[in-house]
């Protein structure tokens, strides 16, 4: 367990440093929207690129792993949904919204760095399976609930072009087709790109941390104890549990390091774009609470996980 410890301590430890630094001033949050572009607009796409160039593309897709990753995340969204229509008697909007909060996880913010902390070569097709996932099944499953409406359900021509248009400008899903098709053509990247990648590659991680703690700085908790704990259960516990035993007795031949790492990430609390999402329902306050809340307690449940993964 103090291994496990200390794997998750450094990765806390940073989102502690960010939300420090901003409440001393060190940080401005006007510099957080930029510091949050340089992540996803250049370090990450950067960093997946680099490494699909030099990846067989045979390695990159596995099925095994996609069904997994994707009925744990499915599984948890209904799950919560369903609790919160039947028991709370939300609408189908701010359900959906719960269920988006135990369904997606932080997979390039947190789940990839606990992966560098924790595999000597972290798999990085195990990320972008992750994305693929996250884009095409989990994001538009969650969002066709919280555009919905009681009387007239969602808008499909809305949805299929919110979603059309987020795939075309999502820098994440350029890299990882730039990065196939380089690497099918066998292009060798010239000498100096590629060590400017590799200099590159080593930021990533440990500035998506430290923006992280940075936004959760000043967060206000508005959200009861029963909404965060039935979010906190579906995104910490349930998801990466089930998970855990789909790769113990549905997949058992499936690759070992893959079955490790779509436990990690499923582990991982829930995306750091929540409260964004949230204020388009107006929901911005409580998104950011439950944030707030779940990344705190996943320092736990990440650390428990990893100690369950000696069960593989």
């Amino acid at each position: 367990m103090l291994m496990m410890i200390g794997i998750t301590a450094p990765i806390f430890l940073l989102i502690l440093l960010g939300n420090i630094a901003t409440r001393a001033g060190i940080i401005p949050r006007e510099s957080l929207p930029g510091m949050s572009r340089f992540v996803l607009y250049l370090a990450l796409p950067v960093l997946i690129f680099h490494k699909l160039t030099q990846m067989d593309m045979g390695q990159i897709v596995d099925r095994q792993y996609l069904m997994v990753y994707a009925i744990a995340g499915i599984v948890s969204f209904f799950t919560i949904f369903i609790i919160s229509r039947m028991i709370s008697r939300d609408s189908l909007s701010f359900a959906g919204l719960k269920g988006m909060g135990s369904a997606m996880p932080n997979s390039v913010f947190i789940g990839f760095p606990v992966a560098l902390q924790y595999f000597d070569q972290p798999p990085t097709q195990a990320l972008v399976m992750c994305l693929l996932v996250e884009n095409i099944v989990l994001f538009p499953l969650a969002l066709a609930f919280m555009e919905a409406r009681e009387d007239q359900g969602a808008d499909v021509k809305k949805l299929l072009k919110i979603m059309a248009l987020r795939l075309i400008k999502n820098p994440i899903i350029i890299a990882v087709i730039s990065g196939v098709v380089v690497s099918l053509s066998g292009l060798q990247l010239p000498l100096f790109i590629d060590h400017a990648m590799r200099i590159l590659n080593g930021s990533a991680a440990p500035m998506a941390l430290i923006i992280i703690g940075a936004s959760l700085a000043g967060t206000k908790v508005t959200a009861s104890v029963k909404e965060i704990s039935l979010i906190s259960f579906g995104k910490l516990l349930l998801q990466p549990i089930i998970a855990l035993l789909l790769v113990i007795f549905v997949v058992p031949d499936m690759d070992h390091t893959l079955k490790q790492a779509v436990v990690i990430f499923s582990a991982s609390p829930m995306l750091s774009v929540y409260p964004i999402l949230g204020s388009q329902y107006g929901h911005q306050v409580f998104c950011s609470g439950v944030l707030l809340i779940t990344t705190v307690l996943a320092f736990f449940s990440v650390t428990m996980m990893l100690g369950l993964l000696s069960l593989i």
